[in-house]
């Protein structure tokens, strides 16, 4: 669910004092080194996208790490400000300001090329002899939402804090495959050549672009719209857009490798 970006077009005055915002990560230095892996690229790339905004905001920065889940415990309680790669769901939307999106999302099922043939569909896995790694708190889309809760398919999915910990699981083969963000699996081909050699996308579960969000328990509703209209005037501009060609992100679903 898109939100169109006219719908951001309040008009707010901009704050009167300079402005601190403390952002998540899901990742951080420490987090990679703990799992023996290198910290991906996207690292600095959502590090560039957060400060795109808060600079033309004119705030400040800081970035934290935490797992994902208990970000958004943090985000609902006001303990961070901005989380970005948030799906759109009605339960977020609840505790979360959705500022704008910043690329298209798409899920995809990766697993060893000998088990692929096996799956046509999500609910197949239930014919795999092992586990499918999954991010914790991660929105896959519905039919995954669905899948999730039926205990005859609980046993086929293992659960990752953070995505270093899940592409990990797949290292050290405690699960058959994951699901990933397309871009996230082209960048850990491309860093881990040996690893990826083993490994194909065999479905694509859910397009659907992402955000970057503003807590609304924590962040003032005059400053919620503020960032929605610092956002749109770097939406789609050069310096947004380098940013995306740089991962191989894209504004179009249609678009990513």
């Amino acid at each position: 669910m898109l939100l169109p970006l006219s719908a951001m077009a309040v008009q707010a005055p901009a704050p009167k004092s300079p402005c601190h915002l403390v952002a998540h990560l899901n990742e951080t230095p420490a987090t990679a080194t703990a799992e023996g892996l290198t910290l991906p690229g996207w690292f600095d790339l959502h590090q560039r996208i957060l400060r795109l905004l808060t600079d033309e905001a004119g705030c400040t920065l800081a970035v934290v790490g935490s797992p994902w889940s208990r970000s958004l415990s943090l985000l609902k309680s006001g303990d961070i400000d901005l989380m970005l790669t948030v799906s759109y769901t009605e339960e977020r939307n609840q505790y979360a300001d959705f500022i704008g999106a910043h690329y298209m999302e798409e899920s995809v099922l990766v697993l060893e090329k000998r088990y692929a043939s096996r799956i046509k569909h999500l609910s197949d896995i239930v014919l795999l002899p092992g586990f499918v790694g999954v991010l914790r708190d991660a929105y896959y889309g519905d039919e995954f939402e669905r899948i999730k809760q039926d205990p005859a398919f609980q046993p086929y999915l293992l659960y990752a804090n953070t995505l270093t910990q899940k592409l990990n699981m797949l290292k050290r083969q405690r699960v058959l495959g994951m699901i990933e963000d397309n871009t996230q699996f082209i960048g850990w081909q491309r860093q881990y050549p040996e690893l990826a050699q083993h490994y194909q996308k065999v479905l694509t579960l859910h397009r659907a672009p992402v955000y970057i969000v503003a807590s609304r328990e924590g962040v003032s509703e005059g400053m919620r719209q503020h960032l929605k209209q610092s956002w749109q005037k770097v939406y789609g501009s050069p310096a947004h857009l380098a940013i995306l060609a740089e991962f191989g992100w894209s504004l179009d679903a249609e678009n990513t490798e």
